[in-house]
């Protein structure tokens, strides 16, 4: 059985206030992106999900999206034996309040089901669903884009990351030359993240060759 996925990056005090994603953070999260494509889990659905409409306080967000991918990767595990990946940022607009933005990765044969999604929602905030919490799309149209037409996949990819990444500050901005850029507001706590299996740790030890099976 796969080993169950940690968390990592972004900031992981429940105190901490941030008005913006960081150059640090930013350049993570696009790594991640990438790495997931690397190791044969490509991000393929964005979903959305309204915490402040589900009642959820921003004290309490990062806690609540930990909870509903823990039950995403239980039920993906159970059908699949397979594991998933992701990616997350937390905003606030002055319409829809703090909510999260996820990119995912579902493996083969895994079929997304909303009423699922809707039902964990309500485990989370302890609330019953709100019509319009959630919101959901596949990146490039189809959960096979990536290998049925895989440039208008990637296309796809790098315009719903530059999306994810609209709250950059302007280190970031500079940095990664982000052309789609707004404040995305105060959140307190954790303000964005990745699966282990594409964090840094990840990354690094994909990039280092395995000395037990070099030559003497």
């Amino acid at each position: 059985m796969p080993k169950p996925l940690k968390h990592g990056g972004g900031g992981n005090r429940q105190t901490v206030t941030t008005t913006h994603l960081s150059a640090q953070q930013a350049s993570h999260l696009l790594a991640a992106a990438s790495h997931a494509l690397v190791i044969g889990k490509p991000l393929t659905r964005h979903l959305t999900v309204r915490l402040e409409r589900q009642g959820v306080t921003d004290a309490n967000a990062a806690k609540a999206i930990g909870r509903l991918l823990k039950l995403l990767r239980d039920d993906v595990t159970k059908k699949t034996g397979a594991t998933i990946a992701y990616v997350w940022s937390r905003e606030r607009g002055p319409e829809i309040g703090h909510h999260v933005h996820l990119l995912l990765h579902l493996p083969a044969g895994y079929r997304w089901r909303g009423h699922n999604v809707k039902s964990w929602v309500e485990r989370v905030s302890g609330k019953p669903y709100q019509t319009g919490t959630i919101k959901t799309t596949r990146i490039g149209g189809t959960a096979s884009a990536h290998e049925t037409n895989p440039a208008l996949y990637l296309t796809n990819l790098a315009t719903v990351m530059g999306y994810v990444l609209k709250g950059s500050d302007d280190n970031a901005v500079d940095f990664l030359s982000l052309t789609r850029v707004k404040s995305q507001g105060r959140i307190i706590g954790k303000r964005c993240g990745w699966s282990e299996n594409i964090g840094t740790t990840a990354r690094t030890r994909h990039s280092q060759p395995d000395k037990r099976a070099m030559p003497l």
